[in-house]
């Protein structure tokens, strides 16, 4: 919202119709605000939405007990994660896999389609209303080597630095692009193996619980560095599993059986994406 402010601020002050002298933004700023607001969490909210509907086409398909999810949300990204609770055991590693990869993997690909198509849809010059937009923070976005590198893909080579090398702080995007954009980081984090989360479960139903705490334990210490150096995001949904997810799930009924290689093929894809989107550029 503070992003959002500061993009509205400057473009309705270079258009005349604010300036800092005044002491209350006019009522074209306001709907400006209340209009991209609220495209900006619809956008949101659809790219969480589809990490649901991933969980639960595997609930129906499969016949399993999960809770209703239960969103906890971010002072950073609006929504840090959600959290589905198993209430009875699932039949075998396969099913959590199944259920527990189907979300991400669903939200990380609808969240790449909305951050391409909003940054089609951002212009690139003044004329098209390019001083009309919010403003993401320049160091927050390259803090993710997919988005830096589908943003000059979209946009043209060099689109991110050249906000980079004339020193600004900000870089203008539509609200679809910036909705897209944090769509990918919260569920890429989602998948980070480790815990309880949606990544630790498939990490568990891949490697067994042995190897899941061994994954786990090498995952934190990567997710705790890169917190602390470059994403306080990051640092949240760390501090966040490990207080309230850092045990490990309820065991399935046969704990034998492996999931399939396609399985475990669409698992390794999730968590290439995964890197990709967090790993600074």
């Amino acid at each position: 919202l503070m992003n959002l402010l500061d993009g509205a601020y400057k473009s309705m002050e270079a258009a005349g119709g604010w300036s800092a002298e005044m002491d209350a933004p006019s009522a074209e700023v306001v709907n400006y605000i209340t209009l991209q607001s609220f495209v900006l969490a619809v956008v949101f909210a659809t790219c969480q939405g589809a990490h649901e509907y991933g969980h639960y086409s595997m609930i129906q398909l499969n016949k399993l007990k999960v809770s209703t999810p239960t969103l906890i949300p971010s002072i950073l990204t609006g929504i840090t994660t959600t959290i589905n609770r198993i209430e009875k055991p699932f039949e075998n590693r396969a099913q959590l896999a199944k259920f527990s990869l189907a979300g991400p993997l669903v939200g990380m690909i609808v969240s790449i389609v909305i951050y391409v198509f909003g940054l089609q849809a951002t212009p690139l010059n003044i004329g098209e209303g390019i001083n009309n937009l919010p403003l993401l923070p320049l160091g927050i976005m390259q803090r993710s080597n997919l988005a830096v590198g589908v943003a000059n893909l979209v946009m043209g080579q060099g689109f991110v630095e050249l906000y980079s090398s004339t020193n600004e702080s900000f870089i203008p995007l539509s609200p679809v692009a910036i909705a897209g954009f944090f769509g990918m980081v919260v569920n890429a984090l989602a998948m980070a193996p480790y815990g309880r989360s949606d990544g630790g479960r498939t990490s568990t139903a891949l490697f067994g619980r042995s190897g899941a705490q061994g994954i786990s334990f090498f995952t934190s210490i990567m997710i705790l560095f890169l917190g602390l150096i470059s994403n306080d995001a990051i640092l949240f949904y760390f501090l966040f599993v490990t207080f309230f997810q850092g045990e490990q799930e309820i065991p399935c009924r046969d704990e034998v059986a492996e999931p399939d290689n396609t399985t475990a093929f669409l698992a390794g894809i999730s968590w290439f994406l995964m890197l990709l989107i967090l790993l600074p550029s």
